[in-house]
Parts: C-alpha cells; sequence; structure tokens
C-alpha cells in the first residue's frame, strides 16, 4: 500500500491534547499540522496515536527537537522524550512519516548551525562519514529532503 492509499484509508490518525493526562482542548488530525497555534492551541501536552507513525517537533514549521510517535498513548512529555536527555515538554507541530521505501530518503548534512557552509547529500547507508570525506566528527545541523 502506498503513502496516498493509506492517507486516503485513513492510515494516519492522531489526537492531540493541549494538556496533561489527556485532559484540555482536544483536535483529531490526518494529516500534517506545521503550527498547532494557529487552530486555537497554545501548545500539545498529550498525544494519543492510532494509526500510523508520526513525528513531533518541538516548534512550529516542523522546527526544533523531533520525537518519534508510534501508536500508543503519550499522557506526558516523559513518555515521548523516552531516555533522551534533551527533553521538551509540549510539541507544537507534528506530521505522518509517510516514506516506507527508504530508497526515496534524501538527507542534506551542513558543517555549520542553519544550514550554513559545506554540504554533502545522502541518499544511502554509510558506514563512515570520514570515509566518504566529512572532515568533521559532528554534524551542526541536518535537512531531511525526502523520506523517514
Amino acid at each position: 500500500m502506498n503513502t496516498q492509499q493509506m492517507e486516503q484509508m485513513g492510515q494516519f490518525k492522531i489526537t492531540v491534547w493541549e494538556e496533561e493526562n489527556f485532559q484540555g482542548k482536544r483536535c483529531e488530525f490526518m494529516l500534517e499540522c506545521q503550527n498547532i497555534m494557529e487552530r486555537g492551541f497554545n501548545k500539545i501536552r498529550s498525544i494519543k496515536v492510532e494509526n500510523g507513525p508520526w513525528v513531533g517537533y518541538e516548534y512550529p514549521e516542523f522546527q526544533g527537537q523531533q520525537f518519534i510517535l508510534e501508536k500508543g498513548d503519550y499522557p506526558r512529555y516523559e513518555a515521548w522524550s523516552g531516555n533522551s536527555s534533551y527533553r521538551t515538554e509540549h510539541l507544537l507541530s507534528f506530521r505522518p512519516i509517510k516514506c516506507a521505501n527508504h530508497s526515496d530518503s534524501k538527507v542534506t548534512m551542513y558543517e555549520c548551525e542553519d544550514f550554513q557552509g559545506r554540504k554533502f547529500e545522502l541518499c544511502d547507508d554509510y558506514p563512515s562519514l570520514q570515509a566518504m570525506g566529512w572532515c568533521s566528527k559532528e554534524v551542526p545541523s541536518i535537512k531531511v529532503n525526502s523520506g523517514a
């Protein structure tokens, strides 16, 4: 089943609440939301993923820390943050992860923050960034162009 068929059959569904423990204002989505504040919410503090994998973002426009959300309940931020040393108590945008075929995936790595400096596009698995010519041990910014 391709992504378009999944969307048409309602294979992506997420319900979000403004407060922890599934309290307060709530809304269901089957498509991405670039900015929950445009829907009258201040923040997302609890989530129920009913269908499909999703990614939630700390800031609007799919910016900031990302959190993978699989089917299940997320009553508080600890549920989506897991053991990550980086925690955020709310999410402000989210979208379904639509690419099941990783041959369609492409990312661009940048040598500086804010997508600046030398860049390198990846479309495949690389066991060593240094072996492919990346000199630094760090990747300050990455842009996901397509896929998951």
